[in-house]
């Protein structure tokens, strides 16, 4: 099946929030990416723009949890921002959340600032069934984004781990799963040196003040009707950069 056909079959699924079965579609690893770009172009051509970019299983846990190989890479896009407490459009595919570290690049492609965010994960592959380049192709099952409270600026990732003192993250209302930040196996600089080479051969390359999702921290949550997840985010007292010790962000979905 060509490209072009295979991208318009992604396109369509997204749209009408109908599945495909990844079976039936065959994408080679050579094609993932520019199946990715077509459907790329088509939203600058409409309106939207890059502001970004997400990684997607840079942490070996999560390749293993979805049994992928590798990581990979999708654009962000500006109308994939959305503000938290927000409710999710109608047409999305099951959708699933993590929590994860967005940062803005400064001038030397290095870390500026550290983001609380959601990332809203949406596979148009029935029952997340996909292979690396089925989910490549589909823009990483990336779908929305939510940049939640600023964490810290000008300092690194030891550093902001350090400062953190637990991360929580479950569903409203409800207990959530505690989390420690420092058993996280990002390495949230040597994944942007990873995408800087990977980009060296794209269409758009990576520029200060993009927007990195930085990979999640633990598990995808399904997100069903009626229900809303956060991340909650204890900083210890010692850290003075932050108007509150407590940082909360939230989606939600709509019965």
């Amino acid at each position: 099946m060509q490209t072009q056909k295979i991208a318009e079959l992604i396109k369509v699924a997204r749209k009408h929030g109908t599945p495909l079965s990844s079976a039936k579609v065959h994408i080679s690893a050579d094609a993932a990416y520019d199946i990715q770009w077509i459907n790329t172009l088509q939203r600058i051509d409409a309106g939207d723009q890059i502001v970004g970019w997400k990684l997607g299983y840079v942490s070996q846990v999560m390749r293993a949890a979805m049994g992928i190989s590798e990581p990979n890479y999708a654009p962000l896009f500006a109308n994939s921002i959305i503000s938290s407490g927000a409710d999710l459009p109608e047409r999305v595919i099951a959708p699933r959340v993590e929590p994860e570290i967005a940062v803005v690049l400064d001038q030397d492609l290095v870390p500026a600032s550290y983001w609380l965010s959601l990332e809203i994960v949406v596979s148009v592959w029935k029952d997340y069934d996909f292979t690396w380049a089925h989910n490549t192709a589909d823009h990483s099952s990336s779908s929305f984004a939510v940049i939640g409270p600023k964490l810290a600026d000008g300092i690194t990732q030891k550093e902001l781990l350090h400062s953190m003192d637990t991360l929580e993250f479950g569903f409203a209302d409800d207990e959530h799963e505690r989390w420690d930040p420092h058993s996280c196996d990002l390495d949230i600089q040597s994944s942007i040196h990873w995408l800087q080479n990977e980009l060296n051969n794209a269409p758009q390359k990576l520029r200060p003040g993009d927007i990195i999702l930085t990979g999640g921290l633990c598990a995808p949550v399904r997100l069903g009707l009626g229900e809303s997840l956060e991340c909650v985010v204890t900083m210890k007292d010692s850290w003075v950069a932050l108007d509150s010790s407590s940082l909360r962000v939230k989606i939600s979905r709509e019965r």
